[in-house]
């Protein structure tokens, strides 16, 4: 099958993609920085990218007029150099875990991976919940859990494929390693459809390899738990496969479809291989298109039916929960109600990924959109993009916790190789300039971008660390953490996020037990002052902590769930 992207026919435009870049990221730029509210991302972009942000346009405009005549080298790396290089780096982003994050899950979807993995190591698909603990399951476990009404049993709502083979590499190894090695996995698939597509154009290469390598998102994001790093990997070993061909090809492709489609959300996978079956079908190739859709519809159904299979042991049908348990009742609901802050969150989500990605993707992807428009598979990467970023506007354009904006994280492949598309357009015309504007962007990603960023991610962690370590010190039998949202805040640091401390293990044996205040009522304080005594903790000592809170709202639910503890008798210092 050919796949060759092969040397564009049209000469640049005479407005070079990188005056075009600058110009498209400049008012969204000055937007950002200029504008105040209580948006969390819009925080986020303000104290960690913004210095990135604004210096990116700047550097664009003068290397369109003065690149340095640098030049990339001729030949291209072979497997055995990315390999050992995807190696080191994995053994980096594995001490990285630890040195900069201190292998904390921050995010309740990060804790969720580890609570499933507790869950499924034990050989069930639920953990049992004892029936005194049945009402309080959704102030124990606030997010993410699946049919949180009253369950008999607990486990996430998300599929369970990244939470098993993380839970099987860590039988073999210490799991921090599990998403570096995904990394060092996605680097071999990239390389060789990176050969297939560029072919003797070993500088197309070097940039696509650069490119990927360079990414602080995809860097920082696998010294995590979050199941990311898993579909960036898995989306290009299954590239690889489709496009190798042949009859060990597309299995090999299904059966990593299978995989991807269940490693966490449904639809990340199915978005990523629907543009590259639509290409088959104009291609006239009507068998495999349809052995395609036949696999993945097949595919789908047994994962769309899987949470109904857990569902059982968690109790649903004695206590139906929609929401968490019926794949059309979750995305019907998503497709019908409006954010109306849709077009903010956006903007903010494409700035946070600008400035976590090597600062020459965006005008290598300006310079590739016009071919890859012109057909060939990098129609099908273009359109997947393109697609994907509608369907999470549509749907959920406010990601919470992330670095970069990690619902693009399973396209970073694409990314990568549109840039080398990208570079063998801008080198039709000035190859020694275009080399020269790709290394010292790249110099300038690795020092000063990804230490900057990289400190920022340290930074933001430690006050979670800390709150969760004063948690653990608590005397008492359970601890009751201020969720109750503000009404607003001046800085939007609260998100950073009193919920996401509310984590237990599956069978309940931590000490002390922790309850989301939001979802506490009256009857239910009542009734954990019987069982033990209580400690709770509020917005001022999350400040103590190092949580830049400026909230403005009251307290007077947390404050009377508080005298209740105290007028019981139950409340500990």
């Amino acid at each position: 099958m050919q796949t060759m992207i092969g040397a564009p026919k049209r000469q640049p435009k005479p407005l070079g993609s990188l005056d075009l870049a600058a110009l498209m990221l400049l008012p969204l730029v000055a937007r950002a920085a200029t504008t105040t509210g209580n948006l969390f991302t819009l925080y986020q972009v303000q104290t960690q990218d913004i210095a990135i942000l604004l210096a990116l346009p700047v550097l664009l405009f003068i290397l369109q007029r003065f690149a340095p005549a640098w030049r990339l080298p001729d030949r291209a790396p072979s497997a055995r150099v990315v390999l050992i290089a995807s190696v080191v780096i994995a053994l980096l982003l594995g001490w990285g875990a630890y040195a900069l994050l201190f292998d904390f899950p921050i995010s309740g979807d990060e804790r969720m991976v580890v609570f499933d993995m507790q869950v499924y190591d034990k050989g069930r698909l639920a953990a049992p919940l004892a029936p005194q603990w049945r009402p309080f399951a959704g102030a124990l476990v606030p997010a993410f859990l699946l049919n949180a009404e009253s369950p008999t049993a607990m486990v996430s709502g998300y599929l369970p494929v990244n939470a098993l083979l993380r839970l099987a590499f860590s039988k073999i190894a210490d799991p921090v390693f599990y998403n570096p090695a995904l990394v060092v996995f996605g680097a071999v698939a990239l390389l060789d459809l990176a050969k297939r597509l560029f072919g003797a154009d070993n500088r197309a290469i070097w940039v696509t390899l650069i490119v990927y390598f360079t990414s602080s998102q995809m860097l920082v994001n696998a010294m995590t738990t979050y199941a990311m790093t898993g579909h960036m990997a898995l989306n290009l070993i299954w590239l690889a496969a489709f496009l190798r061909g042949g009859r060990w090809g597309h299995a090999g492709a299904i059966a990593i479809g299978f995989l991807a489609t269940g490693l966490h959300q449904l639809v990340f996978h199915l978005f990523f291989v629907a543009p590259f079956i639509v290409w088959h079908l104009r291609l006239g190739r009507w068998r495999l298109s349809l052995l395609y859709c036949a696999a993945y519809c097949a595919i789908a159904a047994w994962w769309i039916g899987f949470p109904l299979i857990a569902a059982l042991q968690t109790g649903a049908s004695a206590h139906p929960d929609p929401s968490g348990s019926r794949f059309l009742d979750k995305v019907i609901p998503l497709l019908l109600v409006r954010d109306p802050l849709t077009l903010s969150w956006m903007m903010l989500n494409m700035l946070r990924f600008v400035a976590w990605q090597n600062l020459a993707l965006l005008p290598l992807i300006v310079a590739a959109v016009p071919v890859a428009r012109r057909g060939g598979v990098a129609a099908p990467m273009l359109l997947g993009i393109a697609i994907w970023l509608l369907f999470v506007g549509f749907t959920l354009p406010y990601q919470g916790h992330g670095w970069g904006y990690r619902y693009l994280h399973p396209y970073l492949g694409s990314f990568a190789l549109l840039a080398g598309l990208g570079y063998q357009q801008l080198a039709l015309k000035a190859p020694q300039r275009t080399d020269g504007m790709v290394i010292l962007l790249s110099v300038l990603t690795l020092v000063p971008a990804m230490p900057i960023l990289m400190l920022h991610a340290r930074w933001f962690a430690e006050p979670q660390v800390r709150l969760d370590r004063f948690i653990s010190t608590k005397q008492s039998d359970f601890v009751v953490i201020n969720t109750d949202p503000p009404r607003s805040t001046s800085d939007g640091r609260w998100a950073i996020s009193a919920v996401d401390q509310v984590g237990t293990d599956p069978d309940l044996t931590n000490r002390p037990l922790r309850f989301a205040s939001h979802a506490l009522n009256r009857e239910m304080a009542v009734a954990l002052c019987r069982r033990g005594t209580v400690s709770v903790v509020d917005w001022p000592e999350m400040h103590k902590l190092g949580f830049g809170l400026n909230v403005i709202g009251s307290e007077r639910r947390f404050d009377a769930l508080q005298n209740l503890f105290r007028t019981e008798g139950c409340l500990k210092p």
